[in-house]
């Protein structure tokens, strides 16, 4: 599916949900392995290993969620490319249309990228080689360049994920100066503080934090591959208090649309409403409620607000943000403007 078709068919999607209340899993975000083979310094999924689905399951999966009216399917993980099926899994997607999304750390990318005809990858970089790789592994940022340069030499629609730390702020001028040179563009997320001991002590400053995020808008406006609408960064630059990663209520004018018009599902299963809910309680599992059962439950999601910057940006397309609509439709055609960096954050 092109970005221009995956785009009305969300935007038709979202649209109805608000006129009717129809709900349909427009945007899946689908952990196919709990595996990897990278040690985060904030990641602790692999800790918690677990009866994967299996390829006949997923496939039949795909064949549901696009009966469902799905648009959008992001691979993640754990490491999707774990998965010796994934190219299996891609190319049913393919076959039903569904823009298609791998989230990576790129290691595996230079011997497999031939096998994955996928809309675009979304590879992990943490900023500089010392801070990639103290965040990750010794040898691990080095992988992660070497995956974009394949994917990019192969012609894939390629993006960067950087988590904010304490450690990386000073990086980020770097991350789109790599963007610049290497033909990518750039997220920046806010670390989850809840999800690890780790995440806890890798927390940044906030006011840092803020900074940082003011200093990105300013870096959009100047042309820079920063792969966020202006709408997302003013919202998580007001966002306030960073160590409270979900709120029960509507942030700025942003309702949360997950569990209306998306959702996450784990690799054993679970059912959530979204990616960074993964992990807490399932609402149910495709195996022994199947998905329609699962997905209604969904209804009743409490969390109306959060500073994951991928659902916020999707719940902003879901509520047909114009700015919103735009910037994905931009990011989603690879249309990255070179220019000289502006100054780094103070």
């Amino acid at each position: 599916m092109t970005a221009s078709r995956a785009l009305f068919k969300s935007a038709v999607g979202a649209a109805r949900f608000r006129l009717t209340g129809c709900r349909a899993p427009l945007s899946v975000a689908l952990c196919v392995t709990r595996r990897c083979d990278a040690s985060c310094a904030y990641c602790s999924i692999t800790s918690t290993a677990c009866d994967e689905l299996g390829a006949v399951e997923i496939l039949d999966l795909i064949d549901l969620l696009a009966d469902r009216g799905a648009a959008r399917l992001n691979f993640v993980g754990g490491e999707p490319l774990q998965r010796r099926e994934l190219p299996d899994f891609v190319r049913r997607c393919r076959d039903h249309g569904l823009w298609t999304v791998v989230e990576t750390n790129g290691h595996a990318l230079p011997r497999r990228v031939d096998e994955l005809p996928v809309s675009r990858f979304m590879v992990s970089l943490d900023g500089s080689e010392a801070v990639h790789d103290r965040l990750r592994e010794p040898g691990s940022f080095r992988l992660a360049v070497a995956g974009i340069r394949a994917a990019r030499a192969a012609g894939h629609n390629v993006g960067t994920v950087t988590v904010l730390t304490r450690h990386n702020l000073d990086d980020v001028p770097l991350v789109l100066a790599m963007g610049r040179e290497l033909g990518f563009d750039a997220t920046f997320s806010v670390l989850d503080v809840h999800a690890s001991k780790a995440a806890r002590r890798a927390r940044p400053d906030p006011s840092a934090l803020r900074r940082t995020f003011r200093w990105l808008l300013e870096a959009r406006a100047e042309g820079q591959p920063v792969a966020m609408s202006e709408k997302c960064l003013r919202y998580l630059i007001e966002w306030p208090d960073y160590d409270a990663f979900r709120a029960p209520s509507p942030h700025e004018d942003l309702t949360c649309m997950a569990g209306q018009v998306s959702c996450a599902i784990d690799a054993d299963g679970g059912v959530y409403a979204c990616a960074p809910r993964m992990g807490t309680s399932p609402v149910g599992n495709v195996r022994t409620d199947g998905f329609d059962a699962a997905f209604a439950r969904l209804r009743d999601n409490d969390c109306r607000a959060c500073v994951a910057t991928a659902c916020t940006e999707s719940s902003f397309l879901c509520n047909l943000n114009k700015p919103a609509v735009l910037e994905v439709a931009r990011v989603a055609s690879r249309r990255v403007v070179s220019h000289g960096l502006v100054g780094a954050p103070r």
